[in-house]
C-alpha cells in the first residue's frame, strides 16, 4: 500500500505541476481554457472530499493539520496515506 500511496502522490504532483505550468506558461489555443477548467475541478473535487471526510471521521482518526493539506492535493491518495499512518500516532 505504501508504494500505491507514493506512486499516486507523484501522479498527483505532476498533474498539479502541468496545471501550475499553465498558469505561468499559458498553453497555447484552447489548452489554457481547458486546464483552468481542469484545475478549478479539481481543486473543487478535493474541497468537496476534505469535507466529506472530516465530518465523517473526526471522531474516529487522528487529525493533524497537514492533513487537510493532504487531502486538498492529493485527494484520495492523501486519505489512503492519512488512514496509513494511523497506527503510528498517538493521542494528544
Amino acid at each position: 500500500m505504501s508504494m500505491a500511496v507514493w506512486a499516486g502522490r507523484l501522479l498527483f504532483a505532476l498533474v498539479w505541476g502541468a496545471m501550475l505550468a499553465n498558469l505561468v506558461w499559458p498553453f497555447p489555443g484552447k489548452g489554457f481554457a481547458l486546464f483552468l477548467i481542469l484545475m478549478m475541478v479539481l481543486i473543487a473535487v478535493h474541497l468537496l472530499q476534505l469535507l466529506m471526510f472530516v465530518t465523517v471521521y473526526k471522531e474516529h482518526i487522528l487529525w493533524r493539520r497537514g492533513d487537510y493539506w493532504q487531502i486538498v492535493i492529493f485527494g484520495i491518495i492523501g486519505w489512503l496515506a492519512i488512514v496509513q499512518s494511523q497506527p503510528q500516532r498517538q493521542p494528544k
